[in-house]
């Protein structure tokens, strides 16, 4: 007898992804997928009823309050690895960088080849932000660099800084789950020399000095955090990469920023997302 599947569409802002992944971590899952503004999340037949329906969304609605189910589709079984490999692309950031899982990773015909295995965690490549950082970092990481990864999440950017010359990464994220995928693939990348991969919260770690410091978030945590990034990078005079960002709230995080010892240097956008390149004065 072929089992059964419910899709589970979830409506919240994509600012939001990460509070959902910490709740729905405790749930036993089949898979997830991200969409713009929405989340699928797929359980077996027998652990989906409405016990857990009102259970988690009363837990997600504690960090999430306008999050709400907007569909519940009953599927059949199906070969699920073989459907997560026929629908995991492969993502060219330009000629000289692309992403791929494990088994497409031969695929790639880019210089500098990282693989990244689709699981629970953002930031694998498809998303705007990823792409626009990559970009700058392939500007801006010289050989020999520190550069901090702050809320690494799959650590693909921490992974490019060393695969670009930096001579040693620090990369972190207040999630555990994250953390231990970040060192993962670090492994399935063969990545030698320095690096470091630990759990922290953004607000309470004290950075060491470095050269550069990426930081893909959401506005409401780099709102915070200008004075602590600077401190890191004002001996070196450093390269500070944010994204995360909505274009609309561009203007105003580029003058935050500025108006605390960086200058700007450079704004990539695609579709409603920009990352900023700043630099400590």
């Amino acid at each position: 007898m072929h089992k059964k599947f419910i899709n589970v569409k979830f409506s919240l802002l994509e600012e939001f992804f990460p509070y959902f992944y910490v709740v729905i971590e405790n749930y036993n899952i089949e898979g997830i997928e991200e969409l713009f503004d929405e989340i699928i999340v797929c359980f077996q037949n027998d652990n989906w009823n409405e016990e857990v329906k009102l259970e988690l969304l009363n837990s997600l609605k504690e960090y999430i309050p306008d999050i709400k189910i907007i569909n519940e589709e009953v599927i059949e079984d199906k070969n699920w690895n073989e459907e997560i490999e026929q629908n995991t692309p492969i993502i060219i950031i330009n000629n000289k960088i692309g992403i791929a899982p494990q088994w497409k990773i031969e695929q790639l015909s880019t210089d500098i080849k990282i693989i990244i295995n689709p699981k629970m965690s953002f930031g694998t490549g498809q998303h705007s932000t990823t792409k626009l950082v990559c970009q700058l970092l392939e500007k801006n990481v010289k050989s020999g660099d520190f550069w901090i990864d702050a809320g690494t999440g799959t650590g693909v950017l921490a992974i490019l800084a060393k695969k670009l010359g930096a001579s040693k990464v620090f990369a972190f994220d207040y999630d555990e789950w994250s953390v231990l995928n970040a060192r993962e693939n670090f492994e399935l990348n063969d990545i030698e020399g320095e690096y470091v991969i630990e759990q922290h919260d953004v607000f309470d770690i004290s950075l060491p000095n470095c050269d550069g410091i990426v930081a893909n978030m959401f506005l409401n945590i780099l709102d915070k955090t200008v004075d602590k990034f600077y401190k890191a990078l004002k001996e070196n005079k450093g390269n500070l990469i944010l994204s995360g960002i909505l274009k609309y709230d561009k203007d105003y995080i580029i003058e935050r920023y500025c108006n605390n010892n960086f200058e700007h240097i450079e704004t990539l956008e695609e579709d409603e997302w920009v990352a900023i390149h700043l630099r400590a004065q």
